[in-house]
């Protein structure tokens, strides 16, 4: 009986001999737990995505909401002009126009075209209409042995395809029209025109701003039409939630041979010579980074 006591005594663990084991197992199962955390800190992970691709920079809320109040026409809303430029904005199916009366011109003209999905055609119109909506009234006369063109800002064709005729036919208002010389209008901007309908096409929408450039040298031709220095255009393109911009300034004396990368120019450039303040409600930041980049290439 004696030795049966003893016996238990010995084999059963007492409370210290509990509490230093239950210690150690505590210790084991922190030290497993700290090793595999460091074991997957030292795995390779994947470099999270840059916040916007090469070439693009964030869209804010704020852009997005002066595009649509434009009824989503005029991509970061209506551009911003000095003082002492008036304006006349004018309104159409399928493009928004800051008019001049004073300059006898359009001062931008802005449009968005989609991929074209018509297969309707439409020929081109017999003639320009005189504007009613301006009190300069130019007339398509007004141009005849002037030495220019009638040169569109919001274009005629990628209009009609994807507007139908009535917009097509507004492209035709005197409001629309400036003075090219016959080389640019009908070589160097049209092959413009036709690479942002390819852009619209490949990318499903694009965003278009364009319109003159004047110096201090004015000239004038009949009714003081003033006559452009220069063009510009800029073409935007957004991606989920980023943009990217290829803007062009092109002068009057072309030879029409020219490529157009040769053109390419930055958004800051535009607004120096202009005038006029495009995306304004972007962050500033961003929009600084934006207007100031000069691509060195054509979107491929």
């Amino acid at each position: 009986m004696n030795g049966m006591a003893v016996k238990n005594r010995r084999g059963a663990l007492g409370p210290t001999q509990l509490i230093a084991i239950i210690l150690l197992l505590t210790a084991i199962g922190i030290g497993i737990y700290y090793y595999l955390q460091y074991r997957q800190s030292k795995v390779v992970k994947p470099p999270r995505p840059a916040s916007a691709p090469a070439g693009f920079f964030p869209v804010d809320k704020a852009l997005r909401q002066a595009t649509l109040q434009t009824g989503n026409i005029v991509y970061g809303g209506n551009p911003i002009t000095a003082s002492s430029t008036r304006l006349t904005i004018l309104k159409n199916l399928a493009y928004h126009t800051g008019y001049s009366d004073e300059r006898r011109n359009p001062i931008w003209a802005a449009y968005r075209l989609d991929t074209d999905n018509s297969s309707d055609t439409f020929k081109r119109p017999k003639g320009f209409k005189v504007d009613l909506r301006t009190s300069a009234r130019i007339t398509p006369s007004d141009y005849v042995k002037s030495g220019y063109d009638r040169g569109h800002m919001a274009p005629n064709s990628a209009i009609a395809e994807r507007y139908g005729l009535d917009a097509q036919l507004e492209t035709f208002l005197m409001s629309n029209i400036v003075p090219q010389a016959p080389v640019l209008n009908r070589q160097v901007w049209q092959r413009l025109e036709r690479l942002e309908d390819e852009y619209s096409n490949i990318l499903e929408n694009v965003w278009v701003i364009t319109g003159p450039v004047f110096d201090d040298h004015i000239q004038l031709m009949n009714k003081d039409i003033e006559v452009p220095d220069a063009f510009f255009k800029i073409i935007f393109d957004e991606q989920q939630d980023n943009v990217r911009a290829l803007a062009f300034l092109i002068q009057q004396d072309v030879t029409g041979k020219e490529p157009i990368d040769s053109f390419l120019t930055s958004i800051d450039e535009i607004e120096k010579l202009t005038g006029l303040d495009f995306i304004a409600p972007l962050a500033d930041d961003i929009e600084n980074s934006l207007e100031a980049a000069t691509p060195g290439r054509l979107w491929q």
